[in-house]
């Protein structure tokens, strides 16, 4: 079993999707991608219900949502808006990896022979990707 934080999820599949494999390796990552989007799904639609709840309305009572797609917070509502998102924000999620652990010791074989520089977002998601996924196998 495989976890993480809901606020790891996208930083994991940017890395993954980014980071340069051979053709075998990038299938295992594929499919590993493939659970954590189905994850990431999830949690789009937990944010959704926040948004919902907490958003800010216009006058016909829809969703404000500035040029930049970004959503605010009703006034009264920003504490507890806030504090309900960064909880499910630091949620732990587990993602059930059985059915291609084969796959995903193969790629971390091969994530872990990786010839490339690495800094800054992308240093700390390899290391936190590679600890967890070796502590499973």
């Amino acid at each position: 079993m495989l976890s993480l934080k809901n606020h790891e999820l996208a930083p994991t599949i940017n890395f993954l999707a980014e980071v340069k494999l051979s053709p075998k390796a990038s299938r295992c990552r594929s499919k590993l991608v493939k659970k954590l989007l189905e994850k990431h799904a999830e949690l789009k639609e937990d944010l959704d219900e926040i948004t919902e709840k907490f958003g800010e309305r216009d006058d016909d009572g829809e969703i404000i949502c500035s040029d930049d797609g970004i959503i605010k917070f009703a006034k009264e509502k920003i504490e507890e808006g806030t504090k309900e998102q960064q909880e499910l924000m630091d949620e732990d999620i587990s993602i059930n990896l059985d059915e291609i652990e084969d796959k995903v010791t193969f790629l971390v074989g091969e994530l872990d022979k990786l010839d490339t520089k690495l800094s800054g977002q992308d240093a700390e998601i390899y290391d936190t990707i590679m600890d967890k996924l070796e502590g499973e196998f």
